[in-house]
């Protein structure tokens, strides 16, 4: 069974934190999120906190933006990019999980994506769409 319970206590208390966002996340970057625990098949956080790097992809204002969950586990199907990581990691992009999200959720930023790689996504992205 899933621990819908700790997620929804953990969500209260990001959603409750009124303080001013001092996180401005930029397309191509790639932050620590709190996913939270989701239904079904829908990619999760994970740990204490609930949490999964994702990519952004496309910043709508300084509160919301797109982005795609990551993975290291690497699979080849049309709706997975994958890649290889500044730190050596393999990494895929769920590009069908791409999903609207609050700065609230942001923990910590990890690293930026080369301009090359962000538009292969992207246009990996594009061709699936």
């Amino acid at each position: 069974m899933k621990d819908f319970d700790s997620w929804n206590t953990l969500k209260k208390n990001i959603e409750i934190d009124n303080n001013a966002p001092n996180k401005f996340p930029k397309e191509g970057e790639v932050w620590v999120s709190n996913l939270g625990k989701n239904i079904g098949f829908e990619q999760n956080g994970s740990g204490d906190n609930f949490s999964r790097p994702v990519l952004v992809v496309k910043r709508f204002n300084n509160h919301m933006f797109w982005a795609i969950p990551l993975s290291t586990k690497q699979k080849y199907f049309d709706f997975y990019y994958n890649y290889v990581d500044p730190n050596n990691q393999k990494v895929s992009a769920i590009l069908a999980q791409m999903k609207l999200m609050s700065i609230k959720r942001l923990k910590r930023k990890l690293y930026d994506t080369s301009d090359e790689l962000f538009d292969q996504i992207k246009q990996k992205l594009k061709s699936f769409l």
